[in-house]
């Protein structure tokens, strides 16, 4: 049983590990509690990038504070390629201008990227590595963010999503792909190796009980064998009188 839930455990933890060290996932560009940008990377089984843009449908900037943000919109990326490890996305403009948004990222660190702004004279963006939910925001109407403030570095909690297990027929266990809290990752994982969870099997089992022998009870007890004593007394072949008779 222990060795199933270490191996779940290790199915379950080497995804984030292998994913902490790539450019794919979610990227955030956060400054001090509120998330500016969130960017998709996914890399495709040929080799080649997409990805995706969330951001405020309603945006001041200059490139180097942002204002008067709301709204949130999703956009994809009309072009993409990959060199030297830097990773660039193009995205259209906005309706009316021909001028496309063309972004680069790189791996600067464990769960650490940058983005630049190509044509933007404003130096990388430091960007972190969040989980796919992430929302935009909160803003605050009046106040002015300073991209100097920008979060470098952040824990970062990996959801779990359990993947490449095999029951005990080699067949692949389908698992909920959802984010999902540890606990109920490992219960569904032994649950579909064939593995019942520790608590019902442990309430299958009969009960142990001690009931306290009362004191009448042991006296029953002590007269019971007291009359089997005196049973086996009169069993006994016994020495009378008449014993001499016949010698």
């Amino acid at each position: 049983m222990v060795s199933r839930i270490l191996i779940v455990l290790a199915a379950l933890l080497l995804p984030a590990q292998a994913l902490a060290n790539t450019l794919e996932g979610h990227w955030a560009f956060r400054i001090d509690d509120a998330t500016i940008f969130v960017f998709r990377l996914d890399q495709l089984p040929g080799g080649s990038w997409s990805g995706a843009w969330k951001r405020p449908t309603a945006i001041s900037s200059n490139g180097a504070v942002f204002q008067r943000m709301s709204g949130s919109e999703v956009v994809t990326a009309i072009a993409t390629g990959e060199r030297d490890g830097v990773v660039q996305l193009t995205f259209a403009g906005p309706p009316g201008n021909s001028n496309n948004d063309v972004l680069r990222f790189r791996l600067t660190g464990e769960n650490q990227a940058e983005l630049t702004y190509v044509g933007l004279p404003v130096a990388p963006y430091p960007l972190i590595r969040v989980r796919p939910d992430t929302a935009l925001g909160p803003f605050e109407d009046n106040r002015i963010y300073d991209r100097d403030l920008a979060v470098s570095e952040a824990p970062y909690e990996a959801p779990w999503q359990p993947q490449g297990l095999v029951d005990q027929t080699g067949a692949a266990v389908a698992l909920p792909a959802e984010e999902v809290p540890l606990e109920a990752a490992i219960d569904a994982a032994l649950a579909a190796l064939g593995e019942g969870d520790v608590e019902e099997e442990a309430a299958e089992l009969p009960a142990i009980t001690e009931e306290p022998v009362e004191l009448a009870d042991a006296a029953a007890v002590e007269g019971d064998d007291a009359n089997a004593e005196d049973e086996e007394e009169e069993d006994r072949p016994r020495i009378t009188a008449d014993f001499l008779d016949g010698l």
